[in-house]
This record gives C-alpha cells, sequence and structure tokens, in this order.
C-alpha cells in the first residue's frame, strides 16, 4: 500500500496539466485521499464526519436552509462506514459517484455559510468561505499528518492568488479531484492484490498493466491538451470556455 504523501504527489501530477490556477491541485489531494476512507484507520474520521453532517443538517433545519450539504456529508459518512476496504471507493464507479456527491455538497456549502454568515449578520469575505470549504474537506479525508500543513498552504494561496466564488469552475473541480483518486487508484493497481477497477460490472481484479493503460490514456490526454491550448495556467479560459 502506497503512502499518503505518494498518493498525494500523484494526485497532484495527473491534475497538474489541467489546472488554471494552483487553487485546484488542493482538490487533487483532496480525490487522492478519499479511496482510503474505507479504512479501519479512518474509523475515527468517518465517525467524525457522520456527527458534523447530523448537526449541520439539524443547524440548516432549524433555520429552515437547505439541508443537501448535511445529508450528503452522513451519507458519505455511512457510505465510506460499511464499505469493504478497497471496494466501492477503489473502483471507477465508486469514485465518480463519491466525487459526484463531494461536488454537490460543495456546491451547497458555500451559499450555506453566507445565509448563516448573513443570519448573524456578518458579510462573509468569499477567500474565507472557499478557506472553510476546503478546510472542512481536508479534516475529514486529509491525513492528521499532513493536515496542518495542508491549512497552512492553503491560507497561503487563496492569501497571495484571491478566488473569486463566482468564476469558479465547478465542472473542473470534479475533473480534478476524479484525477486524484484515479491516481491513488493507480498506485493501488501496482500492489500484489490488485484491484476490482470495473466493479460493480466485473469483479475481476486487475494488476500493473492496467494501471499502465490508465496512465498512458492520462498521458494522452494531458499531451493533446497541453499541445493544443499550450501551458493550462497561461492561457486557461479559452480552453475552459472551449471544453466546458
Amino acid at each position: 500500500m502506497s503512502s499518503y504523501k505518494a498518493h498525494a504527489l500523484a494526485g497532484i501530477i495527473l491534475a497538474f496539466p489541467f489546472i488554471p490556477s494552483f487553487f485546484y491541485l488542493f482538490f487533487s489531494v483532496i480525490g487522492a485521499s478519499i479511496p482510503d476512507m474505507d479504512h479501519d484507520n479512518n474509523k475515527n474520521k468517518v465517525n467524525s464526519m457522520f456527527l458534523i453532517g447530523i448537526i449541520i443538517s439539524l443547524l440548516l433545519l432549524i433555520l429552515k436552509g437547505s439541508m443537501i450539504s448535511g445529508l450528503i456529508i452522513v451519507l458519505l459518512a455511512i457510505t465510506f462506514y460499511y464499505s469493504k476496504h478497497r471496494g466501492l471507493t477503489h473502483s471507477l464507479v465508486g469514485i465518480t459517484v463519491i466525487c459526484l456527491l463531494l461536488l454537490f455538497m460543495m456546491m451547497g456549502f458555500i451559499p450555506v455559510v453566507t445565509s448563516l454568515a448573513e443570519y448573524a449578520h456578518y458579510v462573509m469575505p468569499n477567500n474565507l468561505s472557499i478557506f472553510l470549504l476546503l478546510s472542512l474537506l481536508g479534516y475529514f479525508v486529509v491525513s492528521r499528518k499532513v493536515l496542518t500543513y495542508y491549512e497552512i498552504l492553503l491560507a497561503v494561496c487563496l492569501f497571495l492568488a484571491p478566488v473569486n466564488i463566482e468564476v469558479i469552475n465547478w465542472r473542473l473541480i470534479f475533473i480534478i479531484m476524479f484525477l486524484g483518486a484515479l491516481s491513488h487508484l493507480i498506485l493501488d493497481l501496482w500492489t500484489p492484490s490488485g484491484l476490482a477497477v470495473f466493479w460493480p460490472l466485473s469483479e475481476r481484479e486487475y494488476h500493473k498493466h492496467m494501471a499502465i493503460i490508465f496512465i498512458a490514456i492520462w498521458l494522452f490526454l494531458a499531451a493533446s491538451y497541453v499541445y493544443t491550448f499550450g501551458h493550462i495556467l497561461f492561457t486557461y479560459q479559452p480552453a475552459l470556455n472551449y471544453i466546458f
């Protein structure tokens, strides 16, 4: 089993050719951390996730707000708790569904935070809302050994390059999270036990040959994208408009 550092680095590498700014790399780290949420070592984090989801849902119910973000957190916690290790969360279907649920949770989280701030007669700065969102995700899935560094880098990134919520590309965030999760699967495919990456369509376990196929597909897509649009960090807006 690869270390959390190796998984985080792999997620960053797979996402890098497609990012419009370094801010999006934090979502690749989130994605790379997701598959191992079904591990027994993360049961305490899953329990915290469930409790926080319940609290957020009840709070939103009292304030007559949308409970979707809180309920999704609860659903994800239940999924992680009952998933067999290297089962659902280590399949293409599983990471797709989980990344979609996280995307919907995040899209609902921003207006919820804004509404709560307005209820308290406080104008929430954009960057603070984003910091709270990514800190919450980091608390749920990022290894405790690097969580402090994750939050410090996040704060520095948002301070040096503020992000406007209105121009966040949510579809790109899904893609970046998916690539991060896919990088986790690629590394685990190199281990002797392999993965049933096409579950539930097939329970056949694949190994490093499938990892090589995934890497080849990624290299082709990344090279084509960079060749067509130039370095994404400098010319991202036309490319994103064209693709999305």
